[in-house]
């Protein structure tokens, strides 16, 4: 079932380790195809690959403004922002030994982004 997005102002987006390090140079992040994400950090923690145990777990904290768009998919906790998303990182923080996987703890690194104007 799809609905309306609800009223929200942040969003989640895992990354690779690839990724990130793109975003720690440049601070920009764009999407030319849909931008998947959650409501919940946790699902975007959720694919954690067990040989990366020593890298950081790299998530996107995405401040979305007031009359954002997307589609909103309830039953997986999902919002798909628009094509061609352009996001800049206006912060970055640490934690290490956060409890998010069954096999122990990892290292997060969460990005805090916000939506360029197209």
């Amino acid at each position: 079932m799809v609905e309306a997005m609800p009223e929200l102002r942040i969003v989640y987006r895992g990354m690779t380790e690839e990724t990130a390090e793109r975003l720690l140079n440049s601070n920009v992040f764009t999407n030319k195809g849909f931008t998947d994400t959650t409501l919940n950090p946790w699902n975007a923690c959720e694919p954690l690959d067990p040989e990366r145990r020593d890298s950081f777990h790299n998530l996107m904290a995405i401040s979305l403004p007031e009359g954002a768009h997307g589609l909103h998919i309830p039953e997986q906790e999902m919002i798909v922002l628009q094509r061609d998303l352009t996001l800049k990182c206006i912060g970055v923080a640490m934690f290490n030994s956060v409890m998010i996987a069954s096999d122990g703890p990892r290292d997060i690194r969460i990005f805090a982004m916000e939506m360029m104007e197209q």
